[in-house]
Formats: structure tokens, C-alpha cells, sequence
């Protein structure tokens, strides 16, 4: 026992120190209840945005998720009709691949009929990982008008259904969840 516990208590040590000595810089990640950092998107036609310019002033449903991610495929279909039923100048459906070919999503989104935005992090490098700490997909973030994030959620939703669609206009309203404190 005092054997393991040793093992445990260095691993965590050099862990620590291994991190304190990297060059890395700080990077803000995406946190429930925080503004969303700002970070720039590649769209699929190869150009820079920055998100807060396309973000500003709406309520954001952001979307990261992958080709080769079978809930993310049966998800992006219910995307796309949320993105219809929501009015452009109050809200925005974004989504970012994390694919590593560009080409794959080109041709997923021509398939689907996305016409909401759509953007590519190779291999979730850029903003999938390190910004939104996204290891497993679908996961989307709801902010609200100010960029903060109002909720986190891990796997799919049904997003065209009429309950989501209330919450969002909810989330409009008052910044907030409907059903939050």
C-alpha cells in the first residue's frame, strides 16, 4: 500500500513540475458561466473569422463535431432545421469539423445541405482541444448575447425539437437558461 501510494504521490509530483516547466503559453478555455475566449475560424473556402465579429450580439449554438463521429452525422440534420426555425439577426448555428481533411466536411456539408456557418480546426488543434478542451464529439456550447457560455453539452440533442427551441429563445431573452437559477 505504502508502495502505491509512493508511485501516486511522485507521478503527481513529476506531473507538476513537468508542467511548470513548459514553454506553452496560457491559453483561456471555454468555461460554463465565462465569456467565451476569442479565437479565429477557418472557414471551408479557406478564410480567416474571427469568432467575436460573427458571435456579436447573438445567441451562438457552436457546434464541434466530425465526419468519422456517427452521433455527429445523425445530429447535423436536426442543426440544420434549428438554423431555419432561428432567426439570423438574434442567433447563430456555427460549426466547427475537427476533421483532419477538409475535403471530407466540404462533402458532408454539400450532402446535408448545411447552410449555416461551417469551419475546419485540423484535427481540433486549434480550438477544439485547446480552447474548448472537446476530446469527444458532438459537443456544443450555447452562449448567450455577451458571449458567455450558458451551457456545455456533451453528445447530441434533439435541436429542432420545439422544448429546444423555447430554451434558446429563452437563453435570448434573459441571458440565461430558462430553467436556471
Amino acid at each position: 500500500m505504502k508502495r502505491i501510494l509512493f508511485t501516486m504521490t511522485a507521478g503527481l509530483l513529476a506531473t507538476a513540475l513537468l508542467a511548470g516547466c513548459s514553454n506553452d503559453t496560457e491559453q483561456a478555455i471555454a468555461t460554463k458561466g465565462v465569456k467565451m475566449p476569442a479565437f479565429q475560424m477557418q472557414s471551408l473556402a479557406g478564410d480567416m473569422v474571427d469568432s467575436q465579429q460573427l458571435f456579436a450580439g447573438k445567441v451562438v449554438v457552436l457546434n464541434a463535431w466530425a465526419t468519422w463521429c456517427p452521433p455527429c452525422r445523425k445530429e447535423m440534420p436536426d442543426l440544420v432545421q434549428l438554423s431555419r426555425l432561428l432567426p439570423d439577426d438574434k442567433f447563430v448555428v456555427v460549426g466547427i469539423s475537427v476533421d483532419n481533411n477538409p475535403d471530407d466536411v466540404k462533402n458532408f456539408v454539400a450532402e446535408q445541405k448545411v447552410t449555416f456557418p461551417m469551419f475546419w480546426d485540423k484535427g481540433g488543434e486549434k480550438i477544439a482541444a485547446p480552447i474548448f478542451k472537446s476530446f469527444r464529439f458532438p459537443e456544443t456550447f450555447i452562449l448567450n448575447r455577451e458571449g458567455v457560455v450558458v451551457e456545455r453539452i456533451a453528445g447530441t440533442l434533439p435541436w429542432a425539437d420545439p422544448e429546444t427551441v423555447a430554451a434558446l429563445h429563452g437563453i435570448y431573452d434573459t441571458g440565461k437558461l430558462p430553467f436556471s437559477e
